[in-house]
């Protein structure tokens, strides 16, 4: 009995470790698998970040070629205004010319103020004058070559007065309060202007003016505080949208400033030589 017990233990040890070296050799193959799976994987991710760092430089050189393209567009539409602007002046030229020689013929040559033809009204201020050029020009002689930005502002509101000035109840006129100019500035700004800006642009508006624009006071009611107002009648206020000078020349250097009206939007007095 004991010999064959013995045998018994025997064969079943020698089959546990014959299903643990079996299932040894399942593992380790799968170790192998695994390792090789492993492997491959390492290689795509390596042939994948690969793909995506070549991906963000051609990224990268596309974006700098927008940025390319974007500068080179706008320095053409620059170049193409200033083309515009000296094919606009050389016809402005000519067509001054012209007039001068058809209008003039035999007046004195040494009389240097140039005429308009004869089918434009003259201006009757500053004001009247400078909102009826080109405003590229204005602003070019203003702001650019000047650095006067307030007088530019004051151009500009009184251009606006459709949207910003108070109209008189008789309809006969316009005017400006502080508050008005103050609104008109915001929009034109793009921010709250300083007090001492809204002054300034009220001064400017004055001297531009002249007698087309003129200052008083408003008292709505005696208990209220009388206020200072700028006042436009209806037919000044239109003409300031009429763009008369556009198709002239009228901004050359050595031109008048703001300080006067300009003497090639006034027409010669009668018995001028």
């Amino acid at each position: 009995m004991s010999s064959n017990h013995t045998t018994s233990d025997s064969d079943a040890q020698s089959t546990t470790v014959q299903t643990l070296t079996e299932e040894l050799r399942t593992l380790r193959s799968r170790v192998d698998e695994l390792e090789t799976e492993k492997e491959t994987l390492e290689r795509q991710v390596e042939t994948q970040q690969e793909r995506i760092d070549d991906l963000e430089e051609r990224l990268d050189e596309n974006d700098q070629t927008r940025t390319d393209l974007a500068k080179n567009a706008t320095q053409a539409k620059s170049q193409a205004e200033e083309a515009k602007e000296i094919a606009r002046s050389a016809s402005a030229k000519a067509c001054q010319v012209e007039a001068t020689v058809e209008e003039n013929d035999g007046a004195d040559t040494a009389n240097e103020t140039a005429q308009l033809p004869g089918d434009v009204e003259p201006s009757t201020s500053p004001l009247d004058f400078f909102a009826n050029c080109r405003q590229y020009k204005v602003k070019q002689r203003f702001v650019d070559d000047r650095s006067e930005q307030n007088t530019y502002r004051a151009l500009l509101v009184a251009k606006r007065w459709e949207e910003f000035a108070t109209k008189r109840t008789t309809g006969d006129g316009v005017f400006f309060t502080r508050e008005d100019v103050r609104q008109a500035l915001t929009a034109i700004m793009g921010e709250q202007p300083h007090g001492t800006t809204i002054t300034r642009v009220w001064e400017a508006m004055k001297d531009l003016g002249g007698s087309d624009l003129e200052e008083r006071t408003r008292q709505v009611s005696p208990k209220q505080p009388a206020k200072e107002i700028l006042v436009m009648d209806r037919e000044t206020a239109t003409g300031l949208l009429e763009n008369r000078y556009c198709h002239l020349d009228l901004l050359e250097d050595g031109a008048p400033s703001a300080g006067g009206v300009t003497p090639v939007v006034t027409k010669p007095t009668a018995g001028t030589a």
